[in-house]
């Protein structure tokens, strides 16, 4: 992955958590867009932590649901979340980026998510090559 730092260890893809820095309350000037401060809070959250990735991004087309974040990672399904809230939610963020590590394809049920990323949750999409005939989840 090129154009970040990456502490994954050698070998291993990193979960990658993708935040919005772009979106704001209306009014707001973009230097106090709180999508910043959550991406600060979530670098400090994940700081020693392998395998996890930490970047910004200018939009991810979901502007009404301020704070958003992807988690995606090689052959893993990618979830969405929005509505975070920077001061109190990056340690459950990152805390999920853990789970969809140690899960397989990245899928972690609904049930083992921390309670802020449910509340939260926009999508999940599944690998690009996950296919199963009857569309389910993996086992």
């Amino acid at each position: 992955m090129t154009g970040f730092s990456s502490s994954a260890p050698a070998g291993a893809d990193p979960i990658v958590i993708t935040i919005c820095i772009s979106c704001r309350a209306a009014g707001a000037d973009s230097e106090n867009a709180p999508g910043r401060e959550l991406l600060t809070a979530v670098k400090a959250a994940a700081e020693g932590e392998g395998g996890i990735v930490v970047r910004p991004t200018q939009c991810l087309g979901i502007c009404k649901r301020v704070c958003t974040v992807s988690l995606s990672g090689a052959g893993r399904y990618t979830f969405l979340f929005g509505d975070l809230d920077p001061s109190r939610d990056a340690g459950d963020l990152v805390a999920m980026a853990k789970a969809c590590a140690l899960a397989p394809h990245g899928f972690v049920p609904w049930k083992e998510r921390p309670p802020v990323i449910r509340k939260g949750a926009i999508a999940r999409i599944p690998p690009p090559g996950w296919s199963p005939e009857d569309g389910s989840a993996p086992a």
